[in-house]
């Protein structure tokens, strides 16, 4: 099973950890003792928090063996653990701070995953996601259509193979959160991020890095891989157009989720 590339990944560190911040900067909490980062990848969000409250005990945790290599290899004043967060997390303890940036959108039942992430807060603990609003992404779209050209599609189940995104309406999780938080302590927002991307090149090592995974690890050799990157750029071609300037507009949306106890 092929796995996430972190230096790929990272090669657009500065976009993927604008909301990282952005979320960090909604947390009230002063003096936190301990936080989670729930799937940390390389840990570029999990040192945003670092720098945020540095004597704090902050815990990174992602399923990604090479994501987790290398966080480590980066970070080494921060514990990193491998683990997925759909198993059992009682272990790890309480957090003033359950921290997820872009890590939970692929996971199914979002209702009991929060539940179960709230669990592992203190009593005046803050819980803060960040989720991608990716059908709202024109490259995602593009991507979509790819799956029903026949010559892919016999190998795409989209039941089995991980490739769409879990994230529900705004509605959805308000009344999961004021199932499990004051009303008045939830905080739920969208912001659309537009990344001037140096080239067409630019959008597909983004989603070389994460989303295209699943897609290339379901195909059975690398000529109709290849095929399939060759006819996803093509049709990012046809949507993302070079301003005069050389570059290109990738407008991203996002899902922000903040509630305290």
């Amino acid at each position: 099973m092929l796995d996430w590339n972190p230096d790929l990944y990272l090669q657009f560190k500065k976009e993927r950890t604008l909301p990282a911040k952005d979320l960090i900067s909604r947390i009230e909490l002063v003096n936190p003792k301990r936080i989670l980062d729930v799937g940390c990848g390389s840990g570029n969000s999990t040192h945003e928090l670092k720098k945020r409250w540095p004597n704090a005990e902050i815990v990174g945790i992602d399923n990604s063996k090479t994501m987790i290599e290398k966080a480590r290899s980066l970070y080494d004043d921060t514990r990193f653990i491998l683990q997925d967060v759909t198993e059992d997390l009682s272990s790890l303890g309480k957090f003033d701070i359950v921290f997820s940036n872009a890590s939970i959108q692929r996971i199914p039942d979002h209702e009991n995953l929060i539940k179960s992430l709230s669990n592992l807060l203190e009593n005046k603990g803050t819980l803060a996601i960040q989720l991608p609003l990716v059908d709202k992404v024109r490259a995602q779209e593009a991507l979509y259509e790819l799956e029903h050209v026949k010559k892919y599609k016999q190998y795409l189940d989209l039941d089995t193979k991980n490739l769409r995104f879990n994230t529900k309406s705004t509605e959805f999780y308000y009344d999961i959160l004021s199932s499990i938080f004051r009303h008045d302590s939830i905080y739920i927002w969208t912001t659309t991020y537009t990344h001037a991307m140096d080239s067409l090149d630019d959008i597909l090592k983004w989603y070389e890095s994460t989303t295209l995974v699943p897609y290339f690890d379901a195909f059975p050799n690398d000529e109709i891989i290849s095929n399939f990157k060759n006819n996803f750029y093509i049709k990012l071609k046809n949507v993302y157009f070079p301003r005069p300037n050389g570059s290109v507009l990738f407008n991203y949306e996002r899902l922000f989720l903040v509630a305290s106890k």
